[in-house]
């Protein structure tokens, strides 16, 4: 049995397969000419046979790549790519969050930033006014499809058809409501992820007219009873952010 550091815990199997795999990244990540098995299993502490398992599914994933000359391991393009993603988040949120206390204490509701991740959208930001006696649960981590609600139908209907195709295709209904969003410039819910809560909300688009984000009100029904009146409001504090992206419009 090898010997497992104190960066790589005894807990369950599947977290601590998961852990190995952080501490190999890490690793790899502190390594600028890459390493090989000999020394990620001496920095490690994992036997060789484990790492030769967990390279292989990294590599296969992306996350790391074999130089078969030198037969060193280091850090593959898929992390790249989840960093340079990562990265955008935090500028949207930076450049998001003037605009989302602006709506905030215009409405005096709560108001939340969303982002794309493949076919799921997910709450990365929250702010909302002190005293509210009842909120709606679309917290931050708060992930769904992104063919339900407001957050999730707004980044949707601008994305490039062969993007929405497949979830366009598995409900039919959607294409007249996406249409009908892209047209105004927000999307409207209620009653969808949460039974007695509706939402408006935008997309925030990049220098390139890609969606990136969406940035909306969620409140209980009674207080939010037509969310398509405040969808200018929200549209316009959007498109501002969107400027700040660099995005023409």
């Amino acid at each position: 049995m090898p010997a497992v550091p104190s960066s790589v815990p005894a807990i369950s199997s599947g977290s601590r397969t998961l852990s190995r795999g952080l501490a190999v990244l890490q690793c790899l990540g502190s390594s600028g000419d890459g390493a090989t098995v000999a020394q990620l299993s001496a920095s490690t502490g994992l036997d060789r046979a484990v790492l030769y398992r967990l390279l292989e599914t990294l590599g296969q994933q992306g996350f790391a790549v074999r130089d078969p000359e030198t037969r060193r391991y280091a850090l593959g393009v898929a992390l790249v790519e989840l960093g340079a993603r990562a990265s955008r988040n935090l500028e949207v949120r930076r450049l998001a969050l003037p605009a989302m206390r602006s709506l905030m204490e215009q409405v005096r509701e709560a108001v939340c930033l969303a982002v794309r991740d493949r076919s799921d959208v997910v709450v990365v930001d929250r702010v909302e006014p002190a005293g509210l006696l009842v909120r709606v649960g679309y917290h931050v981590g708060f992930r769904h499809p992104l063919a339900v609600g407001a957050h999730g139908r707004a980044l949707l209907a601008y994305l490039e058809p062969g993007d929405r195709g497949p979830l366009v295709a598995r409900h039919p209904p959607l294409a007249a409501e996406l249409a009908a969003s892209k047209a105004r410039g927000y999307a409207v819910s209620s009653d969808e992820l949460e039974r007695g809560a509706a939402g408006v909300a935008a997309p925030i688009m990049d220098r390139t007219g890609r969606p990136i984000a969406s940035l909306g009100i969620v409140a209980p029904s009674p207080r939010l009873p037509d969310p398509a009146a405040l969808g200018p409001k929200v549209r316009l504090l959007s498109s501002e952010v969107s400027r700040r992206l660099g995005h023409p419009g």
